[in-house]
Order: structure tokens, then C-alpha cells, then sequence
């Protein structure tokens, strides 16, 4: 009942993907490269190159690329390429950072579909297979993409048959992703179809951070975009040096860097409508975050000032705005009455409620 409501409100709302019931016919194992870049995750690696391994319904290989680790990295993979013919190791003579690494990965892959697993995170029981099974059923589709169960040490159940696939074409996702102005893919969880990889190319060197939302437009603007729902496709492991949290530990760094996608993927001329979509919603983003800061009283006041200048920069309009308005209001009464307002707090908790009708329209559609 409550998927029904929600496709209808998705329906209401424009553009949306033709939501479908996963086929269950027999289909022949589709071939799967999986790219694990590994620096100095040696410790993670056995579950990581375990969990492909194990896949059932695909003929899977692995190319573990080892960015020149310090620790027993190369050792760990050698074991398993020893072991294991379909495990194949890539040691770079020194290191050439991520998004290299992972390029070197794709330019070795030779399934039919390939997939970037990072050596920290975990692959679902049956997530190739789902994921393939799409695909396979709707040849226009570029990529699909799921979930990812967060974790520390011991894996949590995880949800394992689908419920229904999404399909999107990729104009409309790549404008509804704009509209939303931040990436719907929260990680390296998507299955791609090679061919599109060979047309677009890998990852871009310049967005360390933002390269996978820049890529996703891209394959977006040539193929169709499909999601496994209601099923859980990787474990992505918690830990005190995953990346993202290392090197892009803000908000605002991350607003930043989104913006930097978007720019490297629209930058023709006639991508220039979409741009400015995504500015909007950048813009906008910016100023929920300052709200939710000052009303937190987390960061300052310079914290929440950084966040208009990067509004205004973006999308000077912003300024006309109700979350501008609804800002300004806030700091013109200053954080401690701010606090005590009940009309304040009250669309404290409206703007929550909306949140988690937002998380779960995302659940359903992939967007």
C-alpha cells in the first residue's frame, strides 16, 4: 500500500521511471569484471575479493589494483591470484592515486559488465545477478544501481530479493538529479555496462572527490539508468580512513565539490539550462544546511555565513528566496530565541518530516 502511494505521488510530481516487476526468467550467467583499487587496505581485502567470489548467477573475475601499498596488500591479492584463476593483480610502480587506479581497472576489464568495489567495502549475497538481470532484460539501460548497508565489523542482515526495478530514461535522471543538486549513488554501488565505459571513458583525474557523480551524468546523457529497489546491493565499511571522510570531511566541501561535477559533466552550451537547475538546488541545499546549523547552534555564526556567500555565488536569486528569508529570520532573533520559538521549532519538525519522505521517495525511485 505504501509503495502504491508513493508511485503515485512520484507520478504527480513530472518526470519519474517506469516502475516494473523483476522478471524471474532463466537467464545465462552475464560476465562481470569487478575493479577493487586497494592502497593499504590489506586487512579488508579477504571479505572484499571473498564476497565476488562467492557471487552466484554471474561469471565474475577480479582485477585488484594495488596503488603501491605499504602494508600486505599485494601479498593478501597475491594468495588469491595464486589460488583463484579468475583473481588477476595490478601493482602500480608507485602511487598513482584513486581515480587512476581505477581506470587502470577498467582498461583490464573484459566483461560484459564491469563493477568498482573499493577493497574496504563488501558485496551482498546475489547483488551481481540482480543488478545483471535488469540490465540484461533492458539493454538501453548504462548503469544500475542499489543500496549499501553501512558497517563497522560484523555484517548486519541484509535485505537480498528484489521487490521492483526502476528504469529511468537517462535525460530525465540526469534532470531530476540536477533538481536535486546531489549525488543519488552514496557509493561505488552500481553495476555499468562496458559498452558505455567505452564510449564515455573513465573517471576524470580532476574530481578526486566528485568523479563518480561527474561520471554518472555523463553515462546518463547516452544511456538509460536502472535501480535494483528494495534490496540491499554492497556493505560499505565505517572506519577512520574511509576517504570521503579523511580528505572531504565538511559540508561544504562536499557542496563544493558537487558543484565541480556538474560543471565538468554540463559544460557544453546546451547542458546550460541543467547547470543552472543544479546551481538552484546547490544554492538551495547550502541555506537548509545554515538553518539546520544555526538551529543546532553547530559551527557559528562564520559557519553559517560561509554557506550564504556559497548560495549567492552560485544562484544570486537565492536571496529571494523562502529559506533565505526563513535564515534571516533566524539570525535576526539570535540562536537562543531562535531556540525557544515554537513556530520555529514546529517547522524544525515539518522540515524533518519532509526529509524522511524525501529518503523514502529515494528508496523507491533511485532519486
Amino acid at each position: 500500500m505504501l509503495d502504491l502511494a508513493l508511485q503515485k505521488l512520484v507520478a504527480s510530481s513530472g518526470s519519474s521511471p517506469r516502475i516494473l516487476r523483476p522478471s524471474r526468467l532463466a537467464l545465462a550467467p552475464a560476465r562481470v569484471s569487478v575493479v577493487v583499487p586497494c592502497y593499504n587496505y590489506g586487512r579488508f581485502l579477504p571479505d572484499c575479493v571473498k564476497s565476488i567470489l562467492t557471487q552466484e548467477g554471474v561469471d565474475v573475475d577480479v582485477i585488484v589494483v594495488d596503488d603501491a601499498s605499504t602494508d600486505e596488500s599485494s601479498r593478501v591479492a597475491w594468495r588469491f591470484a595464486d589460488a583463484d584463476s579468475r583473481v588477476k593483480l595490478i601493482r602500480n610502480d608507485h602511487n598513482r592515486g584513486h581515480i587512476e587506479s581505477y581506470n587502470i581497472g577498467f582498461a583490464q576489464a573484459t566483461g560484459t559488465y564491469v563493477f568498482l568495489l573499493s577493497a574496504d567495502d563488501v558485496l551482498v549475497p546475489g547483488a551481481l545477478a540482480r543488478a545483471a538481470a535488469l540490465m540484461e532484460m533492458h539493454p538501453t539501460i548504462g548503469f544500475a544501481y542499489g543500496w549499501s548497508v553501512p558497517f563497522t565489523s560484523s555484517l548486519p542482515p541484509a535485505r537480498t530479493e528484489a521487490k521492483r526495478w526502476a528504469v529511468w530514461k537517462g535525460e530525465e535522471w540526469v534532470s531530476a538529479l540536477c533538481r536535486r543538486g546531489a549525488n543519488v549513488i552514496r557509493s561505488s554501488d552500481a553495476l555499468v555496462r562496458r559498452s558505455v565505459l567505452d564510449k564515455v571513458g573513465g573517471y576524470r583525474k580532476d574530481l578526486p572527490h566528485s568523479g563518480d557523480l561527474e561520471w554518472w551524468l555523463r553515462a546518463a546523457l547516452v544511456s538509460d539508468v536502472g535501480i535494483v529497489g528494495g534490496v540491499d546491493q554492497i556493505y560499505y565499511r565505517l572506519h577512520g580512513s574511509n576517504m570521503s571522510r579523511v580528505q572531504y570531511g565538511t559540508i561544504l566541501a562536499n557542496l563544493e565539490e558537487t558543484k565541480r561535477a556538474f560543471d565538468a559533466a554540463l559544460s557544453e552550451a546546451q547542458r546550460s539550462d541543467l547547470r543552472r537547475t543544479a546551481y538552484q538546488a546547490l544554492a538551495r541545499n547550502a541555506l537548509h544546511f545554515a538553518i539546520a546549523d544555526f538551529m543546532s547552534d553547530l559551527g557559528g555564526s562564520r559557519r553559517v555565513e560561509t554557506y550564504k556567500s556559497f548560495a549567492l555565488q552560485l544562484y544570486p536569486e537565492v536571496a529571494d528566496s523562502r529559506e533565505w528569508a526563513a535564515l534571516e529570520r533566524r539570525q535576526k532573533a539570535g540562536i537562543e530565541s531562535a531556540q525557544r520559538n515554537p513556530i520555529f521549532l514546529g517547522r524544525e519538525h515539518v522540515r524533518m518530516f519532509s526529509a524522511k519522505l524525501d529518503w523514502r521517495i529515494w528508496r523507491f525511485t533511485g532519486m
